[in-house]
C-alpha cells in the first residue's frame, strides 16, 4: 500500500463520521426542502423561523354522518321564474332610462375668486389694504376732528362749538335662531306617535275605494321592460367582437331551425355614458347594432344556414343579439 492509499484510507472514515448527523438530521425532507432551509437560514430573519402548526392538526376528524341529508328550503320554480322576470324588467328599465337621458353632463370649473381691491387712504400717512365688501377704516381727521380757529379765537362769542361725533360702524347679518323641538320619548312597551294620515278619500255610493286611493303611483315611463326573446349572443361594450365562445350557441341554434327562417336583432349602446336618444345617437347605435347582427350572420352561414333565409334587424338599446326562429 502506498503513502498516498494510507492517506485517502484515513480520511474516509472521518467523512462518514462527519456527514452522518448532516443526513440524519435531513432524513424526514428532500432535497428541496433541504435547500430551501439552507436558503431561510441564511437570510434569517422571520423567514428563518418555524411555522406555527396548522390549527386543528392534532383535533379528529369529523364524522361524515353529521353532514346535512336533506336539501335546503329554496323557493319554488315559479317564485324563482318570477324573481328573474323582475331583475330583468329593472334591468332594462335601467338601460332605457340612462339612454333617455342622455350623456353625462361636463361641469364648467368654479370662476376664480375676484382680486382684493386696494384702495389709498391720502389722510393718513401709510397706504391701507381693504377687501371688497368691507367697510373702510375710519380716518383720523374724522375721529379726532381739528379744532375751530375761530371758535378757540373768540371764547365769548355767542355760538358754541360743535363736536363731529364718529360714524357708527354697520351692523353684521346674523343667521336666524335655531328652533329646537323635542320629540317625547316612547315608553317602553309602545309604538311611537305616527303623524297625520292623508285625507279619507270621497265617497260615492255603490262603490268601495280602497284607502290608498288617493296615494299616486310613481311615473314610470311608456318603455318596453320585457326581455326580448331568442338566444343571446353577447358582444364586447361598443364593439363589434363576440364576448366569449359562441360556437355552442351557433350550434344549438342550427339544430333547431329546420327550414325555417332565422331573424337576427342586434342592438347598440349598452349601459354606456354616452348613450342617448337623440337621432344623431340612435344613428351611431343602429348602425353598431347591424354590424353586430352581420357578425352573427356570417358564423350560422359557415354553418350551412342559406343567406335567403336570414333578416337582419337593429335597435339602438338592449344587449347583444338575439336571435330568433320564425315559425
Amino acid at each position: 500500500m502506498t503513502a498516498a492509499t494510507r492517506r485517502t484510507a484515513g480520511k474516509i472514515p472521518f467523512l462518514l463520521l462527519m456527514t452522518a448527523p448532516l443526513l440524519a438530521a435531513c432524513q424526514h425532507q428532500d432535497a428541496t426542502d433541504t435547500v430551501t432551509g439552507w436558503w431561510h437560514n441564511f437570510e434569517g430573519g422571520e423567514i428563518a423561523k418555524l411555522r406555527a402548526p396548522p390549527p386543528g392538526e392534532n383535533l379528529r376528524y369529523p364524522h361524515v354522518g353529521r353532514t346535512p341529508t336533506r336539501a335546503p328550503d329554496l323557493p319554488t320554480p315559479e317564485a324563482r321564474l318570477s324573481l328573474t322576470t323582475q331583475l330583468e324588467a329593472q334591468r332594462n328599465l335601467a338601460q332605457r332610462e340612462s339612454a333617455a337621458q342622455g350623456a353625462l353632463p361636463t361641469i364648467p370649473p368654479p370662476p376664480k375668486p375676484a382680486p382684493a381691491a386696494t384702495t389709498a387712504n391720502t389722510e393718513q400717512s401709510g397706504m391701507t389694504m381693504t377687501t371688497v365688501g368691507q367697510p373702510e377704516p375710519e380716518s383720523p381727521s374724522a375721529i379726532n376732528p381739528a379744532p375751530d380757529l375761530a371758535t378757540t379765537s373768540a371764547p365769548n362769542a355767542s355760538a358754541p362749538a360743535r363736536k363731529t361725533a364718529p360714524s357708527a360702524p354697520a351692523a353684521e347679518a346674523k343667521l336666524p335662531a335655531v328652533v329646537t323641538k323635542s320629540i317625547p320619548p316612547t315608553p317602553p312597551g309602545q309604538f311611537p306617535n305616527i303623524g297625520d294620515l292623508p285625507p279619507p278619500p270621497p265617497q260615492f255610493p255603490g262603490f268601495d275605494l280602497p284607502r290608498d286611493a288617493m296615494v299616486s303611483d310613481p311615473v314610470r315611463p311608456d318603455i318596453d321592460t320585457s326581455t326580448p326573446e331568442g338566444t343571446l349572443i353577447r358582444f364586447q361594450p361598443a364593439t363589434d367582437h363576440v364576448a366569449g365562445d359562441p360556437q355552442g350557441d351557433y350550434q344549438h341554434i342550427v339544430s333547431l331551425r329546420g327550414n325555417r327562417r332565422l331573424t337576427i336583432l342586434g342592438f347598440g349602446a349598452f349601459m354606456s355614458a354616452d348613450a342617448a336618444l337623440a337621432p344623431a345617437d340612435q344613428n351611431r347605435e343602429i348602425a353598431l347594432g347591424l354590424l353586430r347582427a352581420r357578425v352573427v350572420a356570417r358564423a350560422l352561414i359557415a354553418r350551412g344556414v342559406p343567406s335567403s333565409a336570414i333578416i337582419l334587424r337593429a335597435e339602438a338599446i338592449g344587449d347583444g343579439v338575439r336571435v330568433t326562429i320564425n315559425d
